[in-house]
């Protein structure tokens, strides 16, 4: 079993030093599950090295831990032992990271997507977890290491985060009994909403409202799209991550099967997010483009512009919801 290979590599002698890294475009569960794993090797005796692609999104530096997540410079000379990598469905998504990571060490793939391509040389992918987060939570207490406060609001960001506020269909009824344990050790929940969702700058409502005039439809409403390009960021003073749910406005719209945000990350790269409702699996459709995820929200990655990545897309979502039917 994926999790009790996973405690085996952690209690070996030979492994004393662990880097942590997770995907490019870090959120809630990203960070989340990083700042768990971490806590949880340092109390198993460990040594920890976190080497995130990026420096931490404003958002998250709120977290008492967030300072140790910032990119590092001499990647390639990182003495570690173990690298433990969350939240990745591929060892391309760590970005710059791969160049510091030795192909011959042990790798710890622990992921929740169904897309995952199984890199590691040990594999505990769990696509009926909601997030990473929660498979920490299950290592913590399969290992017998106590959950604090700090731990709790780790866990409970990424799980809160990769489920849409628990709106998501990955949230089950274990998503709910571990989070009402994690509430127990004083988190406050409603200050956490505020701070990840709330605290936004006024660029990102600003981009959102362009962002929306963009909104268009297809096959009788049931796929629905907005983009964002790089004119519109830059003329906003926004970032690209301040787009990051633009999607989850089309998809609120009634009678949609399948929402999509383009969002131009730079001139000749597009990056697409795919969400749906009533069952509609879009892992199908991000896979043909190379992307990946869960079956109710993948993404992927197209070369060249935003309108050519919008036809491409769009004539492959609906032949997936004239095979869907």
């Amino acid at each position: 079993m994926g999790i009790n290979n996973i405690i085996k590599a952690i209690r070996s002698k030979k492994s004393k030093r662990f880097l942590i890294s997770t995907h490019r475009n870090m959120e809630g569960d990203a960070i989340g599950s990083m700042l768990a794993m971490a806590e949880l090797l340092k109390r198993a005796g460990k040594k920890v090295i976190l080497f995130p692609p990026e420096d931490m999104p404003d958002t998250y530096k709120f977290l008492p831990g967030a300072a140790k997540v910032k990119l590092m410079s001499n990647i390639k000379d990182i003495d570690y032992d173990v690298a433990c990598l969350l939240d990745c469905t591929d060892i391309e998504r760590i970005g710059s990271v791969k160049v510091g990571i030795c192909l011959t060490r042990p790798i710890l793939n622990i992921d929740h997507h169904i897309s995952n391509t199984y890199f590691g040389s040990i594999n505990w992918v769990e696509p009926n977890m909601s997030s990473s987060g929660e498979q920490i939570y299950h290592l913590f207490r399969k290992m017998s290491i106590p959950i604090n406060k700090r731990v709790a609001l780790y866990i409970y960001i990424a799980m809160l985060t990769d489920t849409g506020s628990f709106r998501y269909s990955n949230t089950t009824a274990d998503t709910h009994r571990i989070i009402a344990e994690l509430m127990q050790y004083g988190i406050d929940a409603v200050d956490i909403y505020r701070k990840v969702y709330e605290g936004v700058p006024r660029s990102s409502l600003t981009l959102l409202a362009s962002a929306l005039s963009t909104l268009d439809t297809a096959k009788n409403g049931e796929i629905a799209w907005v983009h964002v390009s790089k004119a519109m960021l830059s003329s906003h003073k926004a970032g690209i991550e301040e787009t990051q749910d633009f999607v989850n406005f089309p998809r609120s719209i009634k009678g949609v099967k399948i929402a999509l945000a383009f969002r131009e990350a730079r001139k000749g790269l597009v990056k697409v997010s795919l969400r749906s409702n009533e069952g509609v699996d879009v892992n199908r459709l991000a896979k043909q483009f190379n992307g990946g995820g869960h079956s109710s929200a993948s993404g992927c990655v197209l070369k060249g512009t935003i309108s050519g990545a919008e036809k491409i897309v769009v004539t492959s979502a609906k032949k997936l919801l004239r095979n869907s039917t």
